[in-house]
């Protein structure tokens, strides 16, 4: 299995196993603040290109991610939809709360890009073979844009 694959495993089996616990305690908070163990979302970095989850470090860790994704075989990738839909999801919140915080709001160019991402989220777990693994590529290269927009976006502060 390629390093990076098993890092990405790694990552999403060590927060499996440290979710157990704090589901509970994240339901109880507010909508909006649910956070990644026993941190809420709101308590996170925000800004500086510090996106929360740990700002830089979230972004190498999508980042690889996608590669990730790319280089698996199509059987394999179906496997990782779930955790992929998650981690895209968080990331995708985080950048909205990030975005509010500063009183920025979303242009075009951004909102069209993230529309596309969520459509690729919706359709993605539905697809097979060689047109699964060619729409993968496509959408994480539109990840990728997305993260590099954001970047641009919390260093212009």
């Amino acid at each position: 299995m390629r390093p990076t694959l098993w890092i990405v495993v790694a990552t999403v089996l060590a927060v499996a196993g440290c979710k157990g616990k704090d589901q509970a305690a994240e339901r109880t908070q507010p909508a909006g603040q649910q956070g990644m163990g026993g941190m809420r979302k709101d308590s996170m970095p925000m800004g500086g290109g510090q996106m929360g989850m740990g700002g830089s470090d979230m972004m190498a860790m999508m980042r690889t991610h996608m590669d990730s994704m790319t280089r698996m075989s199509p059987e394999q990738m179906p496997a990782m939809m779930a955790a992929h839909d998650r981690m895209t999801s968080q990331m995708m919140d985080r950048m909205g709360a990030d975005m509010r915080s500063m009183n920025m709001s979303a242009d075009a160019k951004w909102s069209s890009l993230m529309d596309s991402v969520k459509a690729d989220l919706a359709d993605l777990p539905g697809l097979q073979g060689r047109e699964l693994s060619e729409r993968m590529k496509a959408h994480a290269d539109r990840v990728l844009r997305l993260i590099s927009m954001h970047e641009g976006m919390m260093k212009g502060i």
